[in-house]
């Protein structure tokens, strides 16, 4: 607690008060002292010697539950995107298949990312993650999970959804971002994304389920991108 310096003065404070109040009844069983002064310095030390204390302590568990809650949401939420971390997604897509067998995988890619990088450099394209990351929010139900995959990759848990809805929501995200304008430094960049489309099977696992949509959003770009590949097994 040496380095919480508002803690600290609680507690130094606290022990001051009740060290004084103890030394005064000490010296009370040695020497006879003023009743006003033993009231002083035994019975009032006491009293804000305790509340100092249990205000310090109240205020380190404020503090601390404070401090934990801010570390478990950067845990769990990407810094720059807002959107939930690959390992947080991971664990809700498991416990997800253990509640139900109605649910989908988006994997969307930004096309040419790296060539935005190149052309405009790390600052434009952290813009270009946040604007379509916003974009992404915008288009999924507030049931759904999104969370940024790695990279300029995102990865969606669609909870409910049959297959007409799936895939409605990926030409949705498909279109809207299409329509997307990024300014930065005056110039507008475009862009376009790819998705391959996972649904859930009896007994898949989160990794198959995944490794499916994988495939097909590699389809996706190697055939052309800006485009929804669907798998159909």
């Amino acid at each position: 607690m040496k380095h919480n310096t508002v803690v600290h003065k609680y507690l130094l404070s606290a022990f001051f008060f009740l060290f004084l109040a103890l030394l005064t009844d000490s010296l009370d069983e040695i020497f006879i002292q003023p009743w006003l002064l033993t009231a002083l310095l035994e019975d009032l030390g006491q009293v804000i010697g305790f509340i100092l204390l249990f205000h310090g302590i109240n205020t380190w568990i404020t503090q601390n539950s404070v401090q934990t809650g801010e570390l478990k949401k950067r845990s769990e939420t990407d810094e720059l995107t807002e959107l939930y971390t690959r390992s947080h997604f991971n664990n809700m897509l498991n416990n997800k298949l253990l509640e139900q067998s109605n649910l989908s995988i988006l994997l969307i890619n930004i096309d040419n990312f790296k060539t935005i990088n190149e052309q405009y450099g790390q600052s434009a394209g952290d813009i270009v993650l946040k604007r379509f990351a916003n974009k992404l929010k915008d288009c999924v139900r507030k049931t759904d999970i999104a969370a940024r995959w790695n990279g300029e990759e995102f990865i969606v848990l669609l909870i409910g959804s049959d297959n007409q809805i799936t895939k409605d929501i990926a030409e949705l995200i498909r279109e809207n971002t299409e329509l997307l304008c990024v300014e930065y430094n005056q110039d507008i960049i475009n862009i376009t994304v790819s998705i391959g489309v996972a649904s859930y099977q009896d007994g898949i696992k989160s990794c198959e389920l995944i490794h499916q949509a994988e495939q097909c959003l590699s389809e996706a770009k190697s055939s052309g991108k800006n485009k929804v590949l669907i798998d159909n097994k």
